[in-house]
């Protein structure tokens, strides 16, 4: 008997070592900027090495800066970091022992969702 496995996600992850920063919203915002390891990065979501856990739920502020932004994107005028609010979705630890998080993007500038599109597409045509 074989059984179907519906794929959730609506965009395509790639790994990716890309470090990122995240702060847990809450008012009054007392958390500070903490820094992240990406694990895997798609247009609407990251999955990333956090330094501890945070609560299920959670909406925490991404910021992460891809790559040679300003190689792959010339006609952007400005290459900051990509920022999103994203809500935690999941939580886990490797087998290193390190706390992981997943979360997806819940409020994200529609030029940086697409660049992030992009970015994905340019590491899935390398990886074939």
């Amino acid at each position: 008997m074989v059984v179907a496995i519906e794929e959730k996600r609506k965009y395509v992850r790639v790994p990716s070592q890309v470090k990122l920063r995240y702060q847990v919203l809450e008012i009054p915002i007392r958390s500070k900027m903490k820094e992240g390891k990406i694990i895997d990065v798609s247009a609407g979501g990251v999955a990333f090495i956090a330094e501890g856990p945070v609560a299920d739920e959670d909406v925490l502020k991404i910021e992460l800066h891809i790559p040679d932004y300003h190689r792959a994107f010339p006609e952007r005028q400005f290459f900051g970091p990509v920022v999103s609010l994203a809500k935690v979705v999941r939580q886990w630890e490797n087998s290193n022992g390190q706390h992981c998080i997943a979360v997806k993007f819940v409020d994200i500038y529609t030029r940086h969702q697409e660049d992030l599109l992009e970015y994905v597409l340019r590491k899935v045509k390398r990886m074939k």
